[in-house]
């Protein structure tokens, strides 16, 4: 797995255009008030883009030698989500550090903040990924689809957010650990699904 990790992140510092400007926006969204938006989406922006990357290994003559190597699926499927989540996690834990020490950010807020570019992160990632394997060449048109369904789902969620009772009300009436809870059991739940879903496409395709 070290080999893989390795190549990835020489594959990420070659895209030194990608990189500059992930690093200009980071800085825009720190020292403006859209810190908190810059926190959610730039971790994402990043595990979307290191999700994409396995397009590149699925080309036929980069299968033939990479999957020559001596690792199995599991190890491959493995160091892609740890390639697209843990440093886009960090990421938001570094961003969100500098943005509460700027804007003055209580503890409370800023640790909010981070388990929700932390959830997103692992969702973004959990759709990518097999997006890559499964659909490969029609990755773009299945990732619009998905999109939709979620902008829908979503659309519904807030259609229902009606009176007293209604979604937001009931999550503002939770206790302080119950979204978290929650956010790291769908999280898991998701990483889960995905992480077989990946597996299962690989050795369909006979990789």
């Amino acid at each position: 797995m070290r080999g893989l990790l390795a190549r990835d992140m020489i594959a990420m510092g070659k895209n030194r255009v990608f990189l500059a400007v992930t690093l200009m926006l980071c800085l825009f969204y720190t020292v403006s008030d859209m810190y908190v938006t810059g926190v959610l989406l730039m971790p994402m922006l990043l595990a979307a883009v290191c999700g994409n990357m396995i397009r590149n290994d699925l080309s036929v003559p980069i299968r033939r030698t990479l999957f020559a190597m001596p690792f199995d699926r599991g190890q491959y499927v493995a160091e892609k989500y740890l390639v697209s989540i843990v440093p886009s996690c960090l990421l938001a834990f570094a961003l969100q550090a500098l943005s509460a020490a700027v804007h003055r950010q209580p503890v409370a807020q800023s640790a909010m903040v981070v388990a929700c570019a932390a959830l997103l992160t692992v969702l973004t990632a959990s759709i990518e990924i097999p997006v890559n394997i499964v659909f490969r060449d029609r990755a773009q048109i299945a990732r619009v689809c998905i999109l939709a369904v979620v902008v829908t789902l979503v659309v519904l969620a807030v259609s229902l957010d009606m009176g007293a009772d209604g979604l937001l009300a009931a999550i503002v009436s939770m206790p302080s650990w119950a979204p978290y809870g929650i956010g790291a059991a769908l999280g898991a739940a998701v990483l889960a699904v995905s992480v077989m879903v990946s597996r299962h496409a690989l050795r369909s395709a006979q990789l």
